[in-house]
């Protein structure tokens, strides 16, 4: 494979962020269109943690939070996000538990460790699934370890992990890393660590970042 046409990708993301749900929809079609015009192209995806709001408790009615955080637009942005989410194959619901997200992060660094290529976008999607179309709490273990099961982690294994402190330090670190370099919001795209894309863009315009990448390695050389 001809190494221009090979990226790194990170992908900051929040679990109770519907708009990452929408854009790792949308990053996965960019890809499937980047493979059809570049066809050695190849890229790595990795997962980076930032925390919306580190001080959430666990269980909160997300339709309260909702209305408190954005009153009377509540039901047009659920409207908007309803509309986004259809045209990438989700279906958003509006009801359930809303909860910190820190075991969230730390399953997905488990399952990169653990779990083989490819185990952490398992648990990921299978989350954003779980969470914003199935109305499950992401602050229940539970749901984290149906999560782990559907990535191929050992669910007894897992449990244990999350029910120890092993890997918050870690976490908390790269979260102060990720703030450093000036992310300030999620979701956020950080391409061969050179280029940043805010926002759930759409497929056209993360291929016009990829190919915008491959014309400034080819004039490094």
């Amino acid at each position: 494979m001809r190494k221009e046409y090979s990226l790194n990708i990170t992908v900051v993301t929040d679990a109770v962020c519907p708009w990452c749900y929408v854009g790792d929809r949308r990053l996965a079609q960019a890809l499937d269109q980047a493979k059809q015009k570049w066809p050695e192209f190849e890229a790595t995806i990795d997962y980076a943690p930032f925390q919306l709001d580190t001080a959430m408790g666990k269980g909160l009615d997300k339709t309260e939070v909702y209305r408190r955080k954005f009153g009377d637009r509540a039901a047009d942005l659920n409207r908007r996000l309803a509309e986004a989410g259809s045209e990438v194959g989700i279906e958003f619901k509006f009801g359930g538990l809303m909860s910190n997200t820190l075991d969230w992060h730390r399953l997905v660094d488990y399952a990169k460790l653990q779990g083989g290529a490819g185990a952490d976008a398992r648990v990921v999607q299978s989350l954003f699934r779980r969470y914003f179309e199935q109305e499950q709490d992401i602050g229940d273990h539970e749901v984290l370890l149906a999560a782990a099961a559907d990535a191929g982690l050992d669910r007894e294994r897992t449990r244990a992990y999350l029910q120890s402190d092993d890997g918050i330090d870690a976490l908390r670190e790269r979260m102060a890393q990720i703030r450093k370099l000036g992310v300030t919001g999620v979701p956020f795209y950080i391409i061969n660590d050179q280029f940043g894309i805010s926002g759930a863009e759409t497929p056209d315009t993360f291929v016009a970042a990829f190919e915008k990448v491959f014309q400034c390695q080819c004039e490094s050389k």
